[in-house]
């Protein structure tokens, strides 16, 4: 009776496992994205950083009713360190406008919540997905993926619209 149970939660696994998204269709999906959106929190920093096709949204941002003004550095991702001019960000406008500058032809956007955005006091991911979608749809068509991140990985996505 034992080694039925086990056999059919066994079964039942691998059914849920199948049904997912597979490692190799995640990191296809994110190399698709023309921007990622990543929440994370930011330590000892209360800007928000854009290196390559990455924007860093700090979750410190993410858990305030109003995320703005929001405050953007753009970094060189060979000199991460090196200090560089801030942008100030007052609306959601000035945000899609920032990020068509950096990528012009941005029609998918990948959300990825990061491990650490949780380690933020107050941070809600359905209330900072919900935030995000709502500024993402103002674009003109397009896409909009959400990613989980733990350990430096994407672990799963869900597309949003």
């Amino acid at each position: 009776m034992k080694k039925i149970a086990l056999m059919a939660l066994v079964s039942f696994s691998l059914v849920f496992m199948a049904c997912g998204p597979s490692k190799l269709e995640i990191q296809e999906a994110s190399s698709q994205s023309d921007i990622m959106f990543e929440v994370r929190q930011v330590l000892n920093d209360s800007i928000s950083l854009f290196v390559g096709n990455t924007f860093y949204l700090n979750s410190k941002q993410a858990v305030a009713d109003n995320m703005y003004p929001l405050l953007v550095s753009t970094r060189d991702p060979s000199e991460l360190e090196k200090p560089t001019a801030t942008d100030i960000l007052n609306s959601d406008e000035d945000l899609l406008n920032y990020l068509r500058r950096k990528a012009p032809d941005m029609v998918n956007v990948g959300l990825v919540i990061g491990e650490t955005a949780y380690n933020e006091i107050g941070f809600e991911e359905a209330d900072a997905v919900a935030k995000l979608t709502a500024i993402f749809k103002k674009m003109d068509g397009g896409s909009l993926v959400l990613f989980h991140e733990k350990g430096g990985e994407l672990t799963d996505m869900k597309k949003l619209y």
